[in-house]
């Protein structure tokens, strides 16, 4: 009798474990992995990578490759290698904003760049060797500054959403001659 009973539990152990979760199929975290070798700055293509599932992963790990078509890679990768997020150029950029282009100018006066801060208003006046000057964009707005450097530079450049019609002068002018900003 108490061999059929301990059939009978061993029985119903099997059936429990074949009828339970499947353990191989859905281990792991799920992966993108590289199905090619491609070069720096290469955009990644949908045949370009696939998913797969890993159950050890580094940090920043990217689980959905649809998520990563269309982005450029910052450096040179493997075929099979897992994809993470320092593995992707940033694509965060300054928005300058509709009729807008972002430009990047170095103001004359360095002291200026630690009064300005992001979404302040200034205008962006040419200067010239004589003393004159020329109003090139009565209203930009500050974007984004660049941090300090830490060998003591004080040329921080400061990035301007400025008027689409205005972006190449200032650009200009900002390489060949003397950018100031006053608050608006």
């Amino acid at each position: 009798m108490l061999r059929r009973v301990l059939a009978v539990v061993l029985v119903l152990i099997a059936g429990i474990i074949a009828l339970g979760p499947q353990r191989g199929a859905e281990a792991g975290t799920p992966v993108v992995v590289l199905t090619r070798d491609l070069p720096i700055g290469a955009t990644i293509a949908d045949g370009d990578v696939e998913p797969a599932r890993q159950t050890h992963v580094p940090d920043g790990v990217i689980g959905d490759a649809s998520t990563v078509v269309g982005r450029v890679l910052a450096g040179p990768t493997r075929r099979g290698e897992v994809l993470t997020d320092v593995r992707l150029a940033d694509t965060d950029g300054p928005d300058p904003g509709p009729g807008r282009v972002a430009v990047p100018v170095h103001p004359a006066d360095p002291a200026i760049v630690d009064l300005l801060g992001p979404g302040m208003h200034v205008a962006v006046i040419a200067v010239a060797q004589d003393g004159s000057s020329e109003l090139l964009a009565p209203d930009a707005v500050v974007l984004s500054i660049a941090p300090g450097s830490a060998r003591g530079h004080d040329d921080r450049p400061v990035v301007l959403a400025v008027p689409a019609e205005s972006a190449d002068r200032i650009a200009a002018t900002a390489l060949a001659g003397t950018i100031a900003v006053r608050f608006t």
